[in-house]
């Protein structure tokens, strides 16, 4: 939030950046060289007037900044010369993206709503604010668009069974959502091909069975139609729309191969309250009996994973004794998470799959990838190192890596990450750290400081939206 004289100083350098940036314009001729060619950008341009897009949200209410979805230039990096875009009476902040980048799902502050942008008329739904049973961090959209699947793990459940459940959101009539009971339920993943949907639960007892993790196989397009609460398993003849598969440790993600037949499982281990992080195969060949393969220790944690070919970069913390910053970057933090390099086709095996660098600590939750190579893993509740004069250690929730040559970078800035996406085709990366909108130059790992933008407010999220 922007008060007082925090609120001057900001709007002076915001000023000085303008002129800055102006003259800039004028010596250059046109934009940043780091702008590249349109062609990865829609043909048509939107009401903003613009083709290649992202967007970001704002969760502060001031006197000089209103809660919404504020659209960017992705191919100047310029603030879209239009209006921040209301998210009725809800401050934004998640941010879920289609996969044909049509809508964005965007969740409040308070992760029990959510309304629906329509990336092409840059409007929100006419379906209006959604009212969610309890609160989600993880969502995913059908195929078509016409539904949202948000894990509640606190979601009431009628009859007295155990709260927890998936609501099911239709995003073309709006109202009350139906839901689907599942315990404690709070991560998703959705396969390829829209036909399965992975749930990851806290509870520990989904089949009655003392200490055993489980995930859940869902078969949305099983779930009976029209339903004011779905169930796991309907009266025949309807088919069965659960199948509970146990063995795993805190599971909390799961990806998927190119024709969704398997799928590898990050199971959290000890920062989640279990044992042993690591990576677990689900095979899926036979849609009536999925299979959990033997686990692959991860030591060096397993709280979020990005997967590229047969290549998945997994971050997390290893467990207390274990997390020092012994081997990384000169620092006066005394604990580090780690970040380790899997080769899936290697899976599984006995042997623990070492960490490849030591990384900021924190709760890893962000992790992508530029086009041209250089990895970014972000945090939240880090430990932040503050320079106490000019030219000393500053230091936050982010790491760089360079998957080409493995040079790692720390980048002197502060604050939880909670936000980012690559720009297509450019060499540039939007990033959300500690409430404000970063562009990171990917040939440098330095912030791009000629073309800044401000988010007046906070900062929460961000999406590229157009391919």
């Amino acid at each position: 939030m922007l008060l007082g004289v925090a609120c001057l100083k900001k709007c002076l350098l915001v000023l000085a950046v303008i002129i800055l940036t102006s003259l800039a314009l004028i010596s250059c001729g046109g934009s940043s060289s780091k702008s590249s060619s349109s062609s990865s950008s829609s043909s048509t341009p939107k009401p903003s007037g613009l083709k290649f897009r992202a967007v970001v949200s704002q969760d502060v209410q001031s006197t000089i900044a209103t809660p919404g979805l504020i659209l960017i230039d992705a191919l100047k990096d310029l603030r879209a010369n239009v209006g921040q875009i209301g998210a009725g009476s809800m401050a934004p902040a998640a941010l879920f993206l289609s996969s044909d980048r049509k809508i964005t799902v965007a969740v409040s502050i308070d992760q029990n709503r959510l309304v629906v942008l329509n990336n092409n008329t840059e409007a929100i739904s006419a379906i209006g604010t959604i009212q969610l049973p309890g609160n989600t961090e993880s969502l995913v959209t059908s195929a078509d668009n016409g539904t949202a699947y948000a894990a509640v793990p606190n979601a009431p459940v009628p009859g007295g069974e155990s709260v927890g459940a998936i609501a099911i959101v239709n995003l073309n009539t709006g109202g009350t959502p139906p839901t689907l009971p599942i315990p404690g339920v709070h991560y998703l993943t959705e396969s390829g091909d829209g036909s399965k949907i992975l749930a990851f639960s806290d509870n520990t007892d989904l089949t009655q069975l003392s200490n055993v993790q489980t995930v859940t196989v869902v078969s949305p397009f099983n779930i009976v139609a029209g339903s004011k609460n779905a169930v796991c398993n309907p009266a025949p003849p309807n088919p069965v729309v659960c199948q509970y598969v146990t063995g795993f440790d805190h599971p909390v993600a799961g990806f998927f191969s190119s024709d969704n037949t398997q799928a590898w499982i990050l199971n959290c281990g000890p920062e989640c309250g279990g044992t042993q992080a690591s990576i677990q195969l689900l095979d899926l060949h036979d849609p009536a009996n999925p299979v959990a393969g033997p686990p692959t220790p991860v030591p060096g944690g397993a709280t979020v994973g990005f997967m590229q070919n047969q290549t998945l970069y997994v971050a997390g913390n290893p467990p207390v004794g274990s997390n020092t910053c012994a081997g990384g970057p000169t620092t006066a933090a005394t604990t580090c998470g780690r970040l380790t390099i899997v080769n899936l086709a290697t899976l599984p095996q006995a042997t623990p799959i070492q960490p490849t660098a030591v990384i900021p600590d924190g709760y890893h939750t962000h992790i992508d990838i530029s086009g041209d190579g250089q990895l970014f893993v972000g945090s939240r509740n880090c430990t932040n190192i503050v320079p106490a004069t000019p030219g000393a250690e500053q230091r936050g929730c982010l790491a760089i890596l360079n998957t080409n040559n493995g040079n790692l970078v720390i980048p002197p800035d502060n604050g939880d990450v909670t936000g980012m996406t690559p720009i297509t085709n450019r060499t540039v990366f939007y990033l959300v750290e500690g409430g404000e909108l970063r562009i990171y130059d990917t040939t440098t790992d330095k912030i791009y400081l000629l073309q800044s933008i401000d988010i007046f407010g906070n900062a929460v999220d961000v999406k590229l939206i157009d391919f």
